[in-house]
């Protein structure tokens, strides 16, 4: 044996989620913050945005209510794009989340 290690690649099963700059206050002062895919398949973990929204509920909960109501609902001022494309054209909040994928988060600003 020639007493070095064998290494191995490390394999990312994360997810980025995007902060608006409106609302980093409310994810301390983060914008991107990396969510773990845990649920497994035959093609590697992957997880329903819903259950991307509930990571970032427990690591972040003053972001998640700014994001979604109290009945777990994505608020109608919030756009949220996997990818660059809306959940809308996609599977809505069962959008499923693969790894390396972007979620960002679009928060509808208005003023007078």
């Amino acid at each position: 044996m020639s007493g070095q290690m064998e290494q191995t690649e490390e394999v990312d099963l994360a997810a980025t989620v995007v902060v608006p700059s409106a609302l980093v206050s409310f994810a301390g002062g983060r914008s991107h913050i990396r969510v773990e895919l845990t649920e497994g398949s035959p093609e590697g973990p992957r997880s329903p945005l819903t259950a991307v929204l509930d990571q970032l509920r427990r690591e972040v909960p003053a972001l998640e209510r700014r994001i979604r109501d109290e009945r777990g609902q994505v608020r109608g001022h919030v756009n949220i794009y996997v990818d660059g494309t809306d959940i809308r054209e996609l599977g809505g909040v069962g959008t499923v989340i693969v790894p390396g994928a972007t979620v960002s988060i679009i928060a509808a600003i208005s003023g007078g």
